[in-house]
C-alpha cells in the first residue's frame, strides 16, 4: 500500500482536475481520510507487551486472589510519562548513528526520496514532454502499481518458500540470522540501478514507444519495494528488542528526504534532462546496492560491535560473566 497509494493519487487527481476542478482532489481526500480514520478505531491491538500489560491490568482490577499485584513486564520499567517520552524521542536518533541502521537509512531515504520524485518525473516525461493532459499524463504510473504488486508476490513467494523449509526442518530457526532477510535486497539494488537509467534513457526521447519507460518503471517500483521489504525486515531481526526505535529512526530519514524531494525534482530534471537526472540517481543507486552484500558478508561481525543489536555471542558472553561472577567474589 506504501506505493499503490501515492501512485493511484495523482492517476484519480490527475482525471478530477481534468473533469471536476482541483478542489474536488481536497473533497476526495476528505472522504477517504475520514473513512479511514472510522476504520482505524476496529484495529486490534497486536504489540504483545501491550497486550500483557492490559491482561495484567484486567487482572488486577478483578482482585482475583493470589494476583493482586501481578504486573506484566512492561511494568517494571519507568511507565511515567516523562520515562516514557525521553525513551521515544532520544532512542531512535540513538540508534539512528549505529553503523547498521545508520547505512539502512541512507539506502531506504534514496528509495523514498525516488519514490516521491516519480510523481514530478512522470508528468514531465509524459505531459511536458509528450503533450498528453493531467489525467491521461498520469496512467503510466499505473505500471508502478503492477510493479508494486509483482513485489509484493516476489516477497510472498520467498517467505512461504522459508516457512516450508523450517517446517521441513531444512532451516532450524536457531541458525537463522537477519542476514538471511538480504537476498532480496541484493536482488532489488542491481535491478533498481539497471531499471533506473533503462528508465531515463528510455523517456529522454519521445519518439520512443511510451510502454517502454513504463515498464521500466513497473520494474523499478518491484525493485524498490524488494529493497524496502527486505530491509525493514532486516532492521527488526537485527535490534530485536529495540527494532521499534531502529524503525523509527529510519522513518525519520526516509520521509525527511521524500517530502523534500518535490522541492527540487522539477529543477534538476530540467536542468539534466530525464536522462541526465535519472543516471545521477542510478549513478547513487549502483553505489548504494553493494550494501546488502556487505551486510550479508559482515552483518555478523558489525552486530557483535553494535550496543543495540542482541547477538548469540553476547548471551554466552553474558552467561561467562554471570558464572565467573561469584567465583570472583570467592
Amino acid at each position: 500500500m506504501v506505493w499503490v497509494g501515492p501512485a493511484l493519487g495523482p492517476v484519480i487527481a490527475g482525471f478530477l482536475e481534468v473533469d471536476k476542478d482541483w478542489r474536488w482532489i481536497f473533497y476526495v481526500i476528505l472522504w477517504l481520510g475520514g473513512g479511514s480514520a472510522i476504520l482505524m478505531l476496529t484495529i486490534p491491538e497486536t504489540y504483545a507487551p501491550t497486550i500483557l500489560y492490559i491482561k495484567a491490568k484486567r487482572i488486577r482490577k478483578a482482585r482475583i486472589p493470589g494476583y493482586e499485584n501481578i504486573k506484566a513486564a512492561v511494568e517494571e520499567g519507568d511507565r511515567t510519562l516523562v520515562g516514557i517520552y525521553k525513551v521515544a524521542l532520544t532512542r531512535p536518533w540513538i540508534i539512528l548513528f549505529d553503523p547498521i541502521s545508520f547505512l539502512c537509512a541512507i539506502y531506504m531515504a534514496v528509495v523514498y526520496t525516488l519514490l516521491y520524485m516519480l510523481f514530478s518525473i512522470y508528468p514531465i516525461v509524459f505531459q511536458e514532454r509528450r503533450g498528453w493532459n493531467a489525467g491521461v499524463g498520469e496512467l503510466p504510473l499505473l505500471g508502478t502499481v503492477v510493479g508494486a504488486w509483482f513485489g509484493g508476490l516476489v516477497v510472498m513467494v520467498d517467505t512461504r518458500i522459508r516457512q516450508k523449509k523450517i517446517e521441513r526442518g531444512e532451516i532450524k530457526m536457531e541458525d537463522a540470522t537477519p542476514e538471511d532477510r538480504l537476498p532480496l535486497a541484493m536482488i532489488g539494488g542491481i535491478t533498481f540501478a539497471a531499471s533506473m537509467f533503462w528508465f531515463a534513457w528510455s523517456a529522454e526521447y519521445i519518439h520512443v514507444h511510451w510502454t517502454v519507460p513504463t515498464i521500466a518503471g513497473g520494474v523499478l517500483s518491484a525493485s524498490m519495494l524488494l529493497i524496502f521489504v527486505s530491509y525493514l525486515n532486516y532492521l527488526v531481526d537485527v535490534y530485536m528488542m529495540y527494532a521499534a526505535s531502529a524503525i523509527a529512526a529510519n522513518t525519520i530519514a526516509r520521509s525527511a528526504c521524500g517530502a523534500a524531494a518535490p522541492l527540487f525534482t522539477n529543477q534538476m530534471f530540467t536542468a539534466l534532462g530525464v536522462g541526465g537526472g535519472g543516471s545521477l540517481i542510478g549513478g547513487v543507486a549502483a553505489a548504494l546496492a553493494v550494501s546488502p552484500f556487505l551486510f550479508y558478508k559482515y552483518g555478523k561481525q558489525i552486530r557483535i560491535r553494535s550496543k543495540f543489536a542482541p547477538t548469540q555471542e553476547k548471551r554466552e558472553q553474558q552467561i561467562v560473566d554471570e558464572e565467573d561472577g561469584p567465583q570472583g567474589k570467592d
